[in-house]
C-alpha cells in the first residue's frame, strides 16, 4: 500500500481510532516506538546512547575467533535512517567511524572493502552534518577522525 492509500485509510478514521493505531504501532513496532518518543520530546541523547551500544555490539571483534560484524552495526544505521532524525544519524555514523578506526589502530586490520565502508559512512555523516548546518559542533571530531584516517591511508574529504 502506498502513502496515498495510507492517507485516504486515515481520512476515513475518526479520532479515537487513530489513537488506537498509534497505540498499537507504539506497543508493537520497536522503530515506530522510538520515533514517536522523540515527537513526544524523550531527549534524542537517549536513542543515541542505546544505539551507540549496540553498533559497539558489533563492530568490535567477539569471540575466539575475533569475528568482525560490522555489516550489523550498518543495518541498525540504515534502519535508523529511516525515522528521518539527521542529528541521530550523524552521531551513529561518526560513532561507528570512530569505532572502526579503532579496530584498525588495534589490530592493524586492512580490508578494501572496509575502509570503503568506513568512508562512505563518514561521506554521510559529512552529509547530514552540513543538512542541519552543525559544521562548527562536529569541527573537533571530525578533525580527530581526519588525522586517525590519514595515518592508516584512509583519504576522507569534507
Amino acid at each position: 500500500m502506498g502513502l496515498r492509500e495510507v492517507k485516504k485509510e486515515l481520512n476515513k478514521m475518526d479520532k479515537s481510532e487513530m489513537i488506537k493505531l498509534i497505540s498499537e504501532m507504539y506497543s508493537k513496532i520497536p522503530s515506530a516506538k522510538e520515533f514517536l518518543d522523540i515527537f513526544s520530546g524523550v531527549k534524542i541523547e537517549t536513542l543515541i546512547e542505546k544505539y551507540k551500544k549496540e553498533i559497539e555490539r558489533y563492530v568490535y571483534p567477539s569471540g575466539r575467533e575475533m569475528l568482525l560484524r560490522e555489516s550489523e552495526a550498518r543495518k541498525i544505521i540504515r534502519n535508523v535512517r529511516k525515522m528521518k532524525i539527521v542529528e541521530l544519524n550523524v552521531e551513529l555514523e561518526l560513532y561507528y567511524v570512530e569505532c572502526c578506526l579503532e579496530i584498525i589502530q588495534d589490530f592493524g586490520y586492512f580490508n578494501e572493502s572496509y575502509y570503503i565502508a568506513v568512508e562512505k559512512m563518514f561521506d554521510s555523516a559529512i552529509n547530514g552534518i552540513s543538512q542541519i548546518g552543525e559544521n562548527e559542533k562536529y569541527e573537533e571530531r571530525i578533525n580527530n577522525i581526519y588525522n586517525i584516517a590519514s595515518e592508516y591511508g584512509i583519504e576522507f574529504y569534507y
